[in-house]
Protein backbone atom coordinates (compact mmCIF):
# COMPACT_ATOMS: atom_id res chain seq x y z
CA UNK A 1 0.00 0.00 0.00
CA UNK A 2 2.76 2.72 0.98
CA UNK A 3 4.42 2.45 -3.12
CA UNK A 4 0.79 3.39 -4.30
CA UNK A 5 1.26 7.04 -2.92
CA UNK A 6 4.43 8.57 -5.51
CA UNK A 7 4.72 11.97 -3.36
CA UNK A 8 5.35 9.51 0.35
CA UNK A 9 7.57 7.60 -1.42
CA UNK A 10 9.08 10.86 -2.85
CA UNK A 11 8.94 12.58 0.64
CA UNK A 12 10.60 9.30 2.67
CA UNK A 13 13.41 9.58 -0.13
CA UNK A 14 14.53 13.61 0.31
CA UNK A 15 13.68 12.95 4.05
CA UNK A 16 16.57 9.69 3.91
CA UNK A 17 18.94 12.17 2.13
CA UNK A 18 18.46 15.61 3.77
CA UNK A 19 19.01 13.76 6.99
CA UNK A 20 22.22 11.97 5.45
CA UNK A 21 23.83 15.20 3.65
CA UNK A 22 23.70 17.18 7.02
CA UNK A 23 25.45 14.84 8.64
CA UNK A 24 28.06 14.17 5.69
CA UNK A 25 29.23 18.07 4.93
CA UNK A 26 29.11 18.72 8.63
CA UNK A 27 31.78 16.07 9.25
CA UNK A 28 33.69 17.49 6.47
CA UNK A 29 33.38 20.57 7.75
CA UNK A 30 34.93 19.00 10.86
CA UNK A 31 37.20 16.85 9.47
CA UNK A 32 38.71 19.60 7.61
CA UNK A 33 37.47 17.95 3.55
CA UNK A 34 36.34 14.86 2.31
CA UNK A 35 39.34 12.01 3.56
CA UNK A 36 40.82 12.33 6.90
CA UNK A 37 43.92 9.92 8.06
CA UNK A 38 42.68 10.24 11.07
CA UNK A 39 39.29 8.66 10.33
CA UNK A 40 41.46 6.03 8.19
CA UNK A 41 43.97 5.26 10.79
CA UNK A 42 41.10 5.09 13.16
CA UNK A 43 38.82 2.84 11.05
CA UNK A 44 40.39 1.62 7.97
CA UNK A 45 38.02 3.60 5.52
CA UNK A 46 39.62 7.64 5.34
CA UNK A 47 36.69 8.55 3.12
CA UNK A 48 33.99 10.56 5.29
CA UNK A 49 31.11 10.06 2.41
CA UNK A 50 31.31 6.32 2.36
CA UNK A 51 31.94 5.98 6.52
CA UNK A 52 28.88 8.00 6.77
CA UNK A 53 26.56 6.48 3.96
CA UNK A 54 27.77 2.91 5.12
CA UNK A 55 26.66 3.58 8.37
CA UNK A 56 22.99 5.21 8.37
CA UNK A 57 21.97 3.41 5.20
CA UNK A 58 22.34 0.48 7.77
CA UNK A 59 20.99 2.07 10.77
CA UNK A 60 17.65 3.32 8.90
CA UNK A 61 17.38 -0.47 7.88
CA UNK A 62 17.90 -1.64 10.92
CA UNK A 63 15.52 0.30 12.65
CA UNK A 64 12.91 -0.81 10.45
CA UNK A 65 11.40 -3.99 12.24
CA UNK A 66 11.44 -2.28 15.67
CA UNK A 67 9.44 0.12 13.95
CA UNK A 68 7.26 -2.17 12.63
CA UNK A 69 6.24 -3.40 15.83
CA UNK A 70 5.74 -0.57 17.55
CA UNK A 71 3.71 1.79 15.12
CA UNK A 72 2.22 -1.60 13.38
CA UNK A 73 1.08 -3.08 16.67
CA UNK A 74 0.11 0.61 18.20
CA UNK A 75 -2.23 0.83 14.90
CA UNK A 76 -4.57 -2.32 15.27
CA UNK A 77 -4.89 -0.81 19.10
CA UNK A 78 -6.20 2.09 17.66
CA UNK A 79 -8.51 0.30 15.07
CA UNK A 80 -9.79 -2.28 17.52
CA UNK A 81 -9.10 -4.78 15.26
CA UNK A 82 -5.38 -6.44 17.47
CA UNK A 83 -7.89 -8.51 19.56
CA UNK A 84 -9.49 -9.83 16.26
CA UNK A 85 -6.03 -10.15 14.70
CA UNK A 86 -4.71 -12.39 18.66
CA UNK A 87 -8.07 -14.67 17.64
CA UNK A 88 -7.28 -15.69 13.95
CA UNK A 89 -6.02 -19.74 13.48
CA UNK A 90 -2.55 -17.62 12.80
CA UNK A 91 -0.24 -17.24 15.92
CA UNK A 92 0.69 -13.88 16.92
CA UNK A 93 4.26 -14.39 16.61
CA UNK A 94 3.64 -15.17 12.76
CA UNK A 95 1.26 -12.10 12.31
CA UNK A 96 4.24 -9.60 13.84
CA UNK A 97 7.12 -10.87 11.93
CA UNK A 98 5.36 -10.67 8.44
CA UNK A 99 4.28 -7.41 9.58
CA UNK A 100 7.95 -6.40 10.33
CA UNK A 101 9.40 -7.94 7.22
CA UNK A 102 7.15 -6.05 5.14
CA UNK A 103 8.39 -2.88 6.54
CA UNK A 104 11.69 -4.09 6.52
CA UNK A 105 11.02 -4.60 2.63
CA UNK A 106 10.05 -1.18 2.16
CA UNK A 107 12.46 0.29 4.13
CA UNK A 108 15.54 -1.84 1.80
CA UNK A 109 13.89 -0.21 -0.85
CA UNK A 110 14.05 3.28 0.05
CA UNK A 111 17.24 3.04 1.51
CA UNK A 112 18.97 1.37 -1.50
CA UNK A 113 17.50 3.95 -3.87
CA UNK A 114 19.00 6.49 -0.78
CA UNK A 115 22.65 4.82 -1.06
CA UNK A 116 22.48 4.46 -4.83
CA UNK A 117 21.85 8.84 -5.25
CA UNK A 118 24.38 9.16 -2.08
CA UNK A 119 27.09 7.39 -4.28
CA UNK A 120 26.24 9.08 -7.54
CA UNK A 121 26.55 12.66 -5.18
CA UNK A 122 29.76 11.89 -3.45
CA UNK A 123 31.24 9.68 -6.53
CA UNK A 124 31.70 6.22 -4.45
CA UNK A 125 32.63 3.22 -6.61
CA UNK A 126 30.39 0.31 -6.09
CA UNK A 127 31.35 -2.74 -7.59
CA UNK A 128 29.08 -5.99 -8.14
CA UNK A 129 31.89 -8.36 -5.80
CA UNK A 130 31.49 -5.51 -3.00
CA UNK A 131 27.76 -5.49 -3.08
CA UNK A 132 27.47 -9.37 -3.27
CA UNK A 133 30.22 -9.52 -0.43
CA UNK A 134 28.27 -7.13 1.96
CA UNK A 135 24.53 -8.99 1.31
CA UNK A 136 25.54 -11.45 3.68
CA UNK A 137 26.42 -9.08 6.78
CA UNK A 138 23.87 -6.65 6.56
CA UNK A 139 21.21 -9.75 6.70
CA UNK A 140 22.43 -11.24 9.58
CA UNK A 141 22.55 -7.78 11.21
CA UNK A 142 18.97 -7.98 10.40
CA UNK A 143 18.12 -11.01 11.42
CA UNK A 144 19.26 -10.13 15.03
CA UNK A 145 16.61 -7.02 15.17
CA UNK A 146 14.25 -8.78 13.59
CA UNK A 147 14.41 -10.91 17.12
CA UNK A 148 15.11 -8.13 19.11
CA UNK A 149 12.13 -6.03 17.93
CA UNK A 150 10.34 -8.43 19.75
CA UNK A 151 10.90 -6.47 22.84
CA UNK A 152 8.87 -3.42 21.18
CA UNK A 153 5.61 -5.36 20.40
CA UNK A 154 5.21 -6.97 24.05
CA UNK A 155 5.84 -3.49 25.60
CA UNK A 156 3.42 -2.00 22.82
CA UNK A 157 0.53 -4.29 23.88
CA UNK A 158 0.74 -4.04 27.50
CA UNK A 159 1.88 0.30 28.03
CA UNK A 160 0.54 0.95 24.52
CA UNK A 161 2.61 3.86 23.76
CA UNK A 162 5.91 3.76 23.73
CA UNK A 163 7.04 5.61 20.83
CA UNK A 164 9.27 8.29 22.74
CA UNK A 165 11.15 5.04 24.47
CA UNK A 166 11.58 3.07 21.11
CA UNK A 167 12.87 6.64 19.83
CA UNK A 168 15.69 7.13 22.38
CA UNK A 169 16.44 3.45 22.26
CA UNK A 170 16.97 4.20 18.13
CA UNK A 171 19.14 7.08 18.55
CA UNK A 172 21.32 6.12 21.06
CA UNK A 173 21.91 3.16 18.85
CA UNK A 174 22.83 5.68 16.02
CA UNK A 175 25.23 6.93 18.66
CA UNK A 176 26.69 4.16 19.99
CA UNK A 177 27.37 2.68 16.81
CA UNK A 178 29.49 4.85 15.32
CA UNK A 179 27.36 5.85 12.68
CA UNK A 180 28.99 8.95 11.94
CA UNK A 181 31.93 9.16 14.13
CA UNK A 182 34.71 6.43 14.71
CA UNK A 183 34.35 4.60 18.11
CA UNK A 184 37.81 5.43 18.61
CA UNK A 185 37.20 9.14 19.54
CA UNK A 186 34.72 7.38 22.72
CA UNK A 187 36.16 6.47 26.03
CA UNK A 188 36.61 2.37 26.52
CA UNK A 189 33.60 1.65 28.40
CA UNK A 190 31.45 3.18 25.82
CA UNK A 191 33.73 1.16 23.05
CA UNK A 192 32.43 -2.02 25.04
CA UNK A 193 29.31 -1.21 25.33
CA UNK A 194 28.67 -0.28 21.64
CA UNK A 195 29.95 -4.42 21.07
CA UNK A 196 26.36 -4.96 22.48
CA UNK A 197 24.71 -3.76 18.85
CA UNK A 198 24.76 -5.58 15.67
CA UNK A 199 25.03 -2.79 13.87
CA UNK A 200 28.23 -1.71 15.20
CA UNK A 201 29.98 -4.83 13.80
CA UNK A 202 27.98 -4.71 10.54
CA UNK A 203 28.84 -1.41 9.97
CA UNK A 204 32.39 -2.12 10.48
CA UNK A 205 32.34 -4.84 8.80
CA UNK A 206 30.82 -3.71 5.53
CA UNK A 207 33.22 -0.68 5.75
CA UNK A 208 36.19 -3.12 5.44
CA UNK A 209 34.43 -5.08 2.69
CA UNK A 210 34.52 -1.40 0.58
CA UNK A 211 38.49 -1.21 1.22
CA UNK A 212 39.10 -4.57 0.49
CA UNK A 213 39.31 -6.96 2.98
CA UNK A 214 38.40 -10.20 2.80
CA UNK A 215 35.67 -12.25 5.33
CA UNK A 216 38.91 -13.80 7.29
CA UNK A 217 40.23 -10.25 8.07
CA UNK A 218 37.11 -9.43 9.56
CA UNK A 219 36.14 -12.49 11.20
CA UNK A 220 35.70 -11.15 14.41
CA UNK A 221 32.82 -8.68 13.61
CA UNK A 222 31.69 -11.93 11.88
CA UNK A 223 31.93 -14.22 15.01
CA UNK A 224 29.95 -11.00 17.10
CA UNK A 225 26.80 -10.74 15.00
CA UNK A 226 26.70 -14.56 14.96
CA UNK A 227 26.40 -14.88 18.76
CA UNK A 228 24.15 -11.65 19.00
CA UNK A 229 21.78 -13.22 16.41
CA UNK A 230 20.39 -16.10 18.86
CA UNK A 231 20.89 -13.85 22.21
CA UNK A 232 18.79 -11.30 20.65
CA UNK A 233 15.83 -13.12 19.69
CA UNK A 234 16.25 -15.44 23.21
CA UNK A 235 15.73 -12.05 25.03
CA UNK A 236 13.30 -10.30 22.59
CA UNK A 237 10.95 -13.68 22.50
CA UNK A 238 11.26 -14.36 26.76
CA UNK A 239 10.66 -10.52 27.51
CA UNK A 240 7.39 -10.83 24.28
CA UNK A 241 5.91 -13.77 26.10
CA UNK A 242 5.90 -12.15 29.52
CA UNK A 243 4.47 -8.93 28.08
CA UNK A 244 1.88 -11.05 26.67
CA UNK A 245 0.96 -12.99 29.65
CA UNK A 246 0.33 -10.09 31.54
CA UNK A 247 -1.87 -8.45 28.50
CA UNK A 248 -4.01 -11.51 28.95
CA UNK A 249 -4.84 -10.80 32.55
CA UNK A 250 -5.04 -7.03 32.37
CA UNK A 251 -6.45 -7.27 28.58
CA UNK A 252 -5.37 -5.66 25.38
CA UNK A 253 -7.91 -3.14 25.63
CA UNK A 254 -8.35 0.10 23.39
CA UNK A 255 -5.95 2.88 22.81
Amino acid sequence: MFFRYPLRIISSILVGLVFLLQFVFFGQAVLGGRHSQLLASSTGMGDYPTYALIGYVLWWVSVSPMEAYVWGVRRELQRGTFEMNILSPTRILELLFGLAVSWLLMDSTLMGIVFVIGALIFDIPLTFTIILKSIPIILASLLAFLGFGFIFAGLVMLLKNIGPFAQIFEFGMLFFSGVFFPLAVMPEWLVAFSKAFPLTHAASAVRAIFVGKTYAEIRGEIVWLLLLIPLYWAVGYLIFKWAEKVTRVVGYGGY
